[in-house]
Formats: structure tokens, sequence, C-alpha cells
């Protein structure tokens, strides 16, 4: 049986044991660990899916030690590989929410070179105690045969079957609520993000916002009448490419208009100095740097240089650099949009798009988000 063929067969077979709650048939030291990891999943999502490519291999090569996950080792053999091929595309299709952009094994914790035995497994750079023991655990009983490759498979897609049914439940339900029967003005949307953007780990959510609004922006706006708003990207560790968080591109494929968007962190020199080198030799017209921090600037002196720099960067290059707050430039933007409620759905179905595709928005912000919603329906 193929790679592919091993990962379907045990997802169809977790699904109904799932749907039969035959949870209790799995080993305890199967369960414990695999709960560990799953619990953790959003900020250690590559060692659930090198867990996953190594129970592969086990499966299709008993008799390789999986524990030797890199072809440098004596009798290693490349784990990378086999994710990069098999795992991240499983993940991709049928977990979006916690599949690595290229491959598992692009992170610090798996990509060192450690075996990953109960000794030297120690050393790996994992910051949750827990979650390294159980990881390291893991291996140790599946190369011990305490435990079967096949089951810990089940178990962890049995697990990651649920997780995503209570995402959609929550996702679902928000979708429903954008339903207003109130007016909606540009004072109720502003204080709707203020609260949602208050929420903790929210950084992604201001950048959303700012992309929501382009995509009306480009609809309604002569300046972006022939321009294109490319696809928001999904921060990864892998994903470092690009100029800005939201992106405006010439028909010509030529860089147009860029957002770069900061979260609580103050608008200083250097900041605007490297948006000012990575512009150089574009054809970028026009460079945003939009914050969450209250006061924008570092100091007022601050932002007095940072104009008058921006001012002479204009003059001499034709460059125009933009430099405010999120809010103040959320409340700019939306006067030119007529439909908020259109507006407010648009941002829901980005947050939930977001949110089945990556870690970045948690459940949380999209329960905030329909709490919000529904404070506005009469």
């Amino acid at each position: 049986m193929k790679e592919t063929e091993i990962l379907e067969k045990a997802l169809s077979e977790a699904i109904i044991l799932v749907e039969k709650n035959k949870f209790s048939k799995f080993p305890d030291v199967i369960k414990t660990n695999i709960d560990i990891l799953i619990g953790k999943i959003d900020s250690n999502k590559s060692l659930l899916s090198a867990l996953v490519t190594s129970l592969v291999k086990k499966i299709t090569t008993p008799e390789q030690d999986i524990r030797l996950h890199r072809t440098d080792f004596i009798k290693g053999y490349s784990a990378r590989s086999l994710d990069t091929q098999i795992t991240a595309p499983f993940f991709k299709q049928h977990f979006p929410k916690y599949a690595n952009k290229e491959s598992a094994f692009l992170t610090l914790a798996t990509r060192e070179k450690i075996p990953w035995t109960k000794s030297e497994g120690q050393n790996l750079k994992i910051r949750d105690k827990n979650v390294k023991n159980s990881f390291i655990e893991l291996f140790d009983i599946v190369e011990k045969g305490k435990a079967k490759p096949k089951d810990c498979l089940k178990y962890i897609f049995a697990k990651l079957f649920v997780l995503s049914k209570q995402h959609y439940a929550i996702f679902d339900k928000t979708i429903e609520s954008v339903n207003f029967d109130e007016i909606i003005n540009i004072t109720t949307v502003i204080k709707m993000l203020e609260s949602h953007f208050a929420t903790k780990l929210s950084s992604r959510l201001p950048v959303i916002a700012i992309y929501t609004v382009y995509q009306e922006l480009i609809k309604e706006v002569k300046r972006y009448s022939t321009k294109e708003l490319k696809l928001l990207n999904v921060h990864t560790s892998s994903d470092k490419h690009g100029f800005g968080d939201v992106e405006i591109w010439n028909k010509n494929n030529t860089p147009f208009e860029m957002v770069e968007i900061k979260h609580n962190i103050a608008i200083d020199r250097n900041l605007i100095f490297d948006i000012a080198k990575k512009s150089e030799k574009t054809t970028i017209n026009r460079y945003y740097i939009l914050t969450t921090y209250k006061n924008s600037f570092v100091s007022k002196e601050e932002e007095d240089f940072i104009n008058k720099f921006i001012l002479k960067l204009y003059k001499d290059s034709g460059i125009e650099i933009i430099a405010n707050g999120i809010i103040p430039s959320l409340k700019y933007y939306l006067r030119f949009i007529e439909n908020y409620k259109g507006f407010l759905l648009a941002y829901t179905k980005n947050l939930i798009t977001d949110a089945k595709n990556s870690t970045e928005v948690k459940d949380f912000h999209v329960e905030k988000w329909n709490e919000l919603l529904q404070e506005h329906k009469i």
C-alpha cells in the first residue's frame, strides 16, 4: 500500500471510530501522549506532522528506525522528503489549519541533527517540556513495539477530525450572525474592530481588516480599477517573501501599492528606512506602514523626523510612504465604501477562511467576533 493510501485509510477508519464514539479502544499510552501534542498543536503543528510522517514510514518500512530521521545518520532516511511529498499535501487537503506550507522539517525543533531517542531527544529545541517528552515517548513506544503505528495514526486523525468539527461549528454560527437589522455606520464598524483587535494574540486581525477594505476599494475607487489585489498570505516560518502584508499589483505583474501592518509596535525611523530600502528600484508607487500602537509613533520628535524624511524621499524618488495608525486609516478607507454591512460580511468570511487555513486566527477570535455581531442585532 502506498503512503497516501495509508493516510487516507487511517483517516477513514478514524472517522468511523469518532462516529461510533470508540476512542476507548486505544491504549492509554497512545491517548495520553497524543492528547498532549494535540492540545498544543497551534504552536507545535510541525511536530505532529513529523510524527505522522514517521508513522507512515514505519508502516511501509517496519525495519527502519524512525528516530533516525535524516540521511546523514547511520541507517537513517529522509523524513523531510517524505513529509514534503506525502504528509504536507495530505494535511493541506484534510486539515489545512494545521498544515505546514512546505514541510514540517523546516522548524528548529525538527530539522536539527538530533536522533529522536529518549536520551538525545532531550536536546530538541522544544520549549514545552511535556510536549517534548510526549513526542519522544511516542517514538520510543513505537520502536519498542509497545504501540502500533497504525493505531497512533488513527487516534491522531480521530482527534483532528473532532477538533475540525468544533471549529466548523463555530465558523457556521458566526456566518449566521451577520444578519443586521439596524443601520450600521462608520462609528459602529470602528468600535467593533477596535474591540476585536483588543483580544489577545490578535496581530493577524488588523491585516485581515485592511485586506477586506482593499477588496471593497478595488471595486469602488478609480485608482485601483486596473489593479490586482494579491491573495492574503498565510504566515509560516518558510513564508517570508513579498513586500507587505497586503499587496496591490499592476496587471503586468509589477508591484504598485503595499501595506505593512504592525501590531502594538511604535513606528520609528528604522522601520521607514527599511521600507525605503526595499522599495528602491521597484515600481511601487505608495507604501503604507500602519500600526495598532496607540500613539502610532515612538515620540513626537520621531514623527516629525519621519515626516521630513518621507517628504524628501517623495521629492527625490516619487515613492510615497504613509505612516499612520490602523484605526485612523480604517476610518479614512471606510468613507469610500457604501455598504458597511457588506464590509462586515466580507471581514467575517475572510476571518473564517484564515481560521480554517492557519493557526494565527484562533477559535476565541472567531467567537469574540460572533459576540460583537450579536451585540448589534435587534
